[in-house]
């Protein structure tokens, strides 16, 4: 996920010891306070970051040689909104990331693992066009009065006074006094009369409208389908073109996610799966969909419009706390320093009167980013086939890179989703053994192709 470009700075010759942008007083704290406090704002920046970057795709980047770019100053995941567009093109776009890929892998001389991404339209609801008479938008004014229907006659003759909403079942799921915000909260409603097919609104925040806007209602969890026709075509899509991630939105329980997976069936089951959080519900249940799926994406626009803008900062560091619990760092340094000091034992006794579980993959990881940090190691390396392993290390947020060496190229695009992760696709020699002089062409193969070792 972290591949230098040319962007990233390289270190001197001479000063590897110790590493920049690693903060070690603040890393080496004990609490949250003396994390902030020990935080050194004339420390030189990392060399390398350590958060991806995933970009959305666009008109502006239609074009092979756009996003060869973007992949050259930090591209690692290509994102499709499939609420836009029509399947054809975003057929032809992932066409173009590929080739994109392989011609930036030529130019770097090896192979550069892409990763793209679909977001589902999901349930997401949207107004009608506008008519034609009226040009692209119409001015919706603030203390006027404007008519949502679900009547499909209006559906390409929205206007000032009458906006068509394209899910049927909307004014039997309203109620008077609820809010609709329509294209981003740019103009807010205030429902006030409720008809069959019809809600009579006053206009509370105006502004100009355009054709198919998003439209929200705060504080409401609509009773319809996770997934529409246009889901599943789309779904099938990815499929067939070996995608990397599906983002579900709206996710408001882990039905969803039950239903996106039984809807990818056995050809799907590669496709990992990022649950999109945009209502209260989905906050509500996080911890449940945190556990059926393998990320989590938030949406501040509409968590913000569900659960107001003053408390979206706590929701979000609340959401993200959750999916980063790990031991207290205090605990593990602890623990790290008796060893080191010579300790004979160590006595748990909560620790195993109420044990967490610990595999193999986690104890390793934990070790060896106790051992990255207390060395100030310039990298950890991983080999690994299903990439848990590297995974795991993730999680613990070392502190330098973590380079990912597997065989399997859908294997290191999804390790673009996780913090610190370098994946490199090894192709040599299958028969290696550290004890041969078969090893050494895997070691070169590292050296050579993760740039950051050159630089420390």
């Amino acid at each position: 996920m972290v591949w230098p470009t040319e962007i990233d700075v390289r270190l001197g010759e001479y000063n590897a010891m110790p590493l920049p942008g690693q903060q070690l007083p603040a890393a080496n704290a004990y609490s949250p306070l003396d994390h902030l406090l020990n935080l050194d704002i004339k420390a030189p920046p990392g060399c390398q970051r350590l958060t991806g970057i995933i970009a959305a795709m666009g008109k502006s980047t239609y074009d092979i040689d756009t996003m060869e770019k973007l992949i050259s100053v930090g591209m690692n995941i290509a994102l499709l909104n499939l609420a836009f567009g029509t399947k054809e093109e975003h057929i032809e776009t992932i066409k173009m990331l590929r080739q994109a890929a392989k011609k930036y892998s030529i130019v770097m001389g090896r192979n550069y693992p892409l990763a793209i991404a679909a977001k589902l339209p999901g349930r997401k609801i949207r107004t009608g066009f506008i008519a034609d008479t009226y040009g692209e938008t119409v001015e919706i004014k603030t203390g006027e009065t404007v008519r949502l229907t679900t009547d499909e006659t209006y559906r390409e003759r929205c206007s000032m006074t009458n906006i068509y909403i394209d899910f049927m079942y909307f004014a039997d799921q309203m109620h008077k006094g609820d809010y609709v915000l329509l294209d981003n909260e740019a103009i807010m409603l205030k429902v006030e009369v409720i008809s069959a097919t019809t809600l009579t609104c006053k206009v509370e925040r105006g502004g100009l409208l355009g054709s198919c806007k998003d439209v929200f209602v705060p504080n409401v969890v609509f009773d319809m389908p996770n997934y529409s026709q246009r889901d599943k075509e789309f779904i099938d899509m990815a499929i067939h073109h070996q995608l990397d991630f599906l983002i579900a939105p709206f996710v408001n329980s882990t039905n969803a996610i039950t239903e996106l997976r039984h809807l990818m069936g056995e050809k799907g089951k590669k496709i990992a799966i990022v649950a999109n959080i945009q209502t209260i519900e989905g906050f509500r249940n996080f911890d449940d969909i945190l556990a059926s799926c393998h990320g989590i994406m938030i949406t501040r626009q509409e968590l913000g419009s569900d659960i107001t803008p003053k408390k979206i900062v706590i929701a979000q560091k609340n959401m993200i706390a959750r999916a980063n619990k790990v031991p207290l760092r205090a605990e593990l340094l602890d623990i790290a320093n008796c060893i080191l000091d010579g300790a004979d034992a160590l006595v748990l006794s909560a620790e195993t009167a109420t044990p967490l579980p610990c595999d193999q993959a986690t104890g390793s990881a934990l070790a060896a980013v106790l051992a990255a940090q207390r060395t100030i190691a310039a990298a950890i390396i991983v080999v690994t086939t299903s990439g848990k392993t590297a995974h795991v290390v993730s999680k613990y947020k070392p502190r330098c890179p973590i380079v990912a060496v597997t065989r399997y190229a859908p294997i290191a695009r999804q390790m673009h989703m996780y913090r610190g992760i370098i994946p490199l696709i090894y192709e040599g020699n299958r028969e290696f053994s550290q004890c041969s002089q078969r090893y050494i062409p895997f070691q070169l193969f590292i050296m050579e192709n993760y740039e950051g070792a050159r630089a420390f």
